[in-house]
């Protein structure tokens, strides 16, 4: 059996204050693991006026169409203001 190779992808999400960044974290860990994904580490940046930018590393397999699909499980998720994609590069 071949194994699928994978990418990490660096999103930077923007938190709107509603909730703490560790609620946060707690959460996209849980949908993106409930997708196939994993929450590989993260950096906190705190912005100002309670805003707060999380650079997230993530893993997937590399399938068409990926990207968009952790950048919609992100977006759903509450307390997020926006998403962007950073980077992307196979891991293997």
């Amino acid at each position: 059996m071949i194994a699928m190779a994978r990418i990490l992808a660096i999103y930077r999400v923007l938190l709107d204050g509603s909730i703490s960044s560790d609620e946060a974290i707690q959460r996209i860990r849980k949908e993106l693991e409930d997708k196939g994904f994993k929450l590989e580490g993260y950096d906190e940046n705190p912005i100002g006026f309670g805003i707060v930018a999380l650079n997230l590393k993530i893993t997937a397999p590399e399938e068409d169409g990926i990207t968009d699909a952790i950048s919609s499980v992100l977006e759903e998720l509450e307390g997020v203001s926006s998403v962007e994609l950073d980077m992307v590069s196979r891991v293997g």
